[in-house]
């Protein structure tokens, strides 16, 4: 059986010493760095977030600034195309205007020389005609 005396008392003294010393030596520091590693997790964990969130944002504005650069960049090159084929168009009609003016200028050399080959020829074609009309009949004709 138990018996209540004053160790019992001394135990509890005991104790209650043992309790209030392993209080502020132990206890209390443990929990403080409990809670500092506690504060620092959760401080680590929102800038994290907070680092996370401004990753997002900066990726949504490079793809969007990349995008908007493919666009221009699409309508620099459409702008271009359409210029060199305006460009190749004036070359090509001027070269055509060039053409036409080479061909209507031969047709009136070749218009003048063959004018020139009949006024050449009209003399000595008379005489030609005499000529072959002479030996076709065999005597001379007026």
């Amino acid at each position: 059986m138990i018996e209540l005396n004053w160790t019992l008392l001394v135990q509890m003294i005991n104790f209650l010493i043992l309790m209030v010393v392993l209080d502020k030596i132990l206890y209390k520091p443990i929990l403080k760095i409990l809670d500092e590693r506690d504060e620092r997790i959760s401080g680590g964990q929102e800038k994290t977030k907070d680092l996370q969130e401004r990753g997002d944002v900066m990726f949504k504005e490079y793809n969007a600034k990349l995008h908007d650069a493919k666009v221009d960049a699409l309508s620099v090159q459409c702008a271009a195309r359409k210029e060199a084929q305006t460009d190749s168009n004036a070359i090509i009609d001027e070269a055509r205007k060039q053409a036409e003016d080479i061909v209507a200028e031969m047709r009136v050399q070749m218009a003048q020389e063959i004018e020139r080959a009949k006024q050449e020829i009209e003399p000595e074609l008379k005489e030609l005609a005499a000529t072959i009309a002479q030996q076709v009949l065999g005597r001379k004709v007026a």
